[in-house]
């Protein structure tokens, strides 16, 4: 799941659990919502390259979903 709202974050975990619940693989890792993202396409940087407010979890919103998805295909 991406653009999800940090405010939110137990709505994320039902919308999870029922989407499992269904049989619909859904990861575990999400990404959450932050100015962060944005802030840092207008400043020409990936987000893993941008210093600033909420930049260190952004980045590791990310880091956990690509380690999600490596462990799934190894």
């Amino acid at each position: 799941m991406t653009k999800v709202d940090s405010r939110s974050l137990n709505e994320t975990l039902e919308a999870q659990n029922t989407l499992l619940e269904l049989g619909i693989p859904a990861y575990h890792a999400f990404v959450r919502s932050y100015k962060a993202h944005e802030r840092s396409v207008l400043d020409g940087m990936a987000i893993t390259q941008w210093k600033g407010k909420n930049a260190k979890e952004a980045q590791s919103d990310y880091r956990r979903v690509a380690d999600e998805l490596l462990r799934e295909l190894l």
